[in-house]
């Protein structure tokens, strides 16, 4: 009989309502709810008749608020302590006071083991437990586990974040060398011009450094007694030659020719135009000054005559340059020699020209290292038709050399530089990296 009583008992409640009936349980809690509410109530007493300073207000804050905390722990603690106690225990459904029974280990699968490794060596694998090069414990690999090493992102955070991929296919690998070059000219067309006869100048017809001159173009005028003597002696010669060219001795002809042909090549020899030879032959007048030409075309870098100037043939009137074609030397560091060959194609960039490129290609190696840049001067050759190109420019060089051809390679930008190794990081058929 007492049995069935107490099956029929009410269940527990773990919660109880409130009632307005008997005194409550707890009194502890009530005497601590007390206190707190005590020292709230003495210090907004102390805060309201007014402190002396900010700082003292602040600090009996503080003060306060540690107060608090210190007598609501032990509150927090019974509270959590009661709560533990009336929360069903592990097993047991607030619908069943019955514990749930495990679940039978032996209706598990058995799962066979494929090889012991390493997930920080994946390479590494052993038919047996044991430890891995790096001195870590094995753990079992199983046939139905699918490889966890790697990491797995989101197609959609994959997309937002810009993640890309490029597949590794055969590519023509190629070094590029950067370095900074200053233009200059080109030395084999620079033009020194000089007189072949002792002279003064009369006038001068080119008067600045930097001025353009064109081929063939006066330069100054001069005047010279060799240059006067021998147009005499080229009048004669002329006289001489039509006298003397219907003479019954054909000897005598041959012979006046002879000294009129010389006495020309004399004037072709001291350089005096052809223009001014055909107006003696033409006028029979001797000219006092002769024109000094220019045989090529430049731009005057140095001018050394003024007019009224006594000159000789060892004196540089002018020295002209052709830029037409220009040199770049620029330095090359000792490890990139191996990538640098004569004859090899480069591209130059100016900074004031952004935009706009210019083909040219290595001259010259110096055989000399510089030991204190460890640098070696490279020279190139570009073709300046419009004169863009100036001397004493700066410009930026880029080389390019084949490194292999058709090899299995990835993007430059797809490597990951560690300083000790290179890495790259591979997209698994599983959408994994």
């Amino acid at each position: 009989m007492q049995k069935i009583e107490d099956k029929f008992k009410e269940p527990e409640i773990i919660f109880p309502q409130e009632t307005s009936g008997p005194p409550r349980k707890f009194p502890r809690l009530r005497k601590m709810a007390g206190g707190i509410l005590v020292l709230v109530f003495a210090f907004m007493l102390g805060f309201l008749t007014g402190p002396e300073s900010l700082d003292k207000t602040i600090r009996n804050v503080k003060s306060f608020i540690f107060d608090i905390k210190e007598k609501a722990r032990p509150l927090k603690q019974k509270t959590q302590e009661i709560i533990q106690s009336k929360l069903p225990q592990k097993g047991v459904t607030p619908s069943s006071t019955q514990p749930t029974a495990p679940a039978n280990e032996g209706d598990k699968p058995k799962r066979k083991i494929k090889y012991w490794g390493d997930p920080m060596l994946p390479t590494f694998r052993s038919d047996k437990p044991g430890k891995s090069p790096m001195n870590m414990d094995l753990i079992p690999f199983y046939e139905e586990e699918e490889r966890t090493s790697g990491i797995k992102i989101d197609p959609a955070m994959t997309q937002n974040i810009g993640v890309k991929t490029e597949k590794a296919r055969e590519r023509t690998l190629t070094r590029e060398i950067r370095t900074i070059g200053n233009v200059t000219y080109d030395e084999r067309k620079v033009i020194n011009i000089h007189t072949r006869y002792d002279g003064w100048i009369e006038s001068m017809y080119v008067n600045f450094t930097g001025q353009e001159v064109k081929e063939n173009e006066l330069l100054v005028d001069i005047y010279s007694p060799q240059l006067v003597a021998t147009q005499e002696e080229f009048l004669l010669a002329i006289k001489y030659q039509q006298a003397l060219k219907d003479s019954t001795f054909p000897e005598i002809g041959k012979a006046a020719e002879s000294l009129l042909e010389s006495t020309r090549r004399r004037l072709e020899l001291f350089k005096v135009p052809q223009h001014q030879i055909e107006e003696l032959i033409r006028n029979k007048t001797i000219r006092e000054t002769m024109h000094l030409h220019s045989h090529a075309r430049g731009f005057v870098i140095e001018k050394n005559v003024l007019p009224g100037m006594y000159v000789e043939p060892d004196t540089m009137l002018y020295k002209l340059v052709d830029l037409s074609t220009i040199w770049v030397l620029a330095d090359i560091y000792e490890y990139e020699l191996p990538w640098v060959r004569l004859g090899q194609s480069a591209e130059m960039n100016l900074s004031y020209l952004p935009g706009k490129s210019y083909k040219g290609k290595i001259t010259y190696i110096d055989p000399f290292l510089d030991p204190k840049t460890r640098t070696v001067k490279v020279r190139l050759e570009f073709s300046n038709p419009k004169w863009e190109l100036k001397p004493e420019m700066y410009a930026n060089i880029t080389l390019k050399s084949v490194v292999a051809q058709k090899t299995v390679a990835v993007p430059v930008e797809a490597v990951i530089h560690s300083g000790e190794r290179n890495l790259v990081v591979v997209l698994t058929p599983s959408g994994g990296f």
